[in-house]
């Protein structure tokens, strides 16, 4: 179960809408399934089906989220026009490149597809040996 606050989320929707139309990306920040910081990132390839977290900016978030005591739980990207639903992509970039080891273990993925833009819907799931499992995802 993932664990976020309405404002947290919101600032995913707005980040990801500013992105459109292309995916938008970041990362979660906090302890034991719930959210406390919400880290926005750069695409750095932008593309209406695809993402990549500039490394730099990659290396300074988590180095922020370990110096603020808390732990990168979890990963967010948008889907401009696809369901909030993991792609082939998705479960690929989930390993490091020809292997079956995750790049982050224990995270969840958040998917926020923005077909309705109006009414974008996230989804959590978990990517491990590759397959999905969703995982509740609940707003407070």
């Amino acid at each position: 179960m993932l664990k976020i606050n309405k404002s947290d989320l919101q600032v995913i929707v707005e980040h990801c809408l500013a992105g459109y139309p292309n995916e938008a990306c970041g990362m979660l920040g906090g302890r034991n399934g719930s959210v406390e910081k919400v880290y926005p990132m750069r695409n750095a390839k932008p593309g209406p089906d695809y993402y990549e977290m500039d490394p730099e900016e990659q290396f300074r978030v988590m180095k922020n989220i370990r110096d603020s005591g808390l732990e990168m739980i979890g990963l967010f990207h948008s889907h401009p026009t696809g369901q909030a639903y993991p792609s082939s992509v998705d479960v690929e970039q989930a390993y490091w490149p020809g292997t079956q080891l995750p790049n982050y273990p224990d995270a969840i993925y958040v998917i926020l597809s923005l077909m309705d833009r109006s009414k974008p819907v996230a989804r959590g799931f978990s990517i491990e040996e590759g397959k999905v499992a969703e995982v509740t995802v609940t707003v407070l």
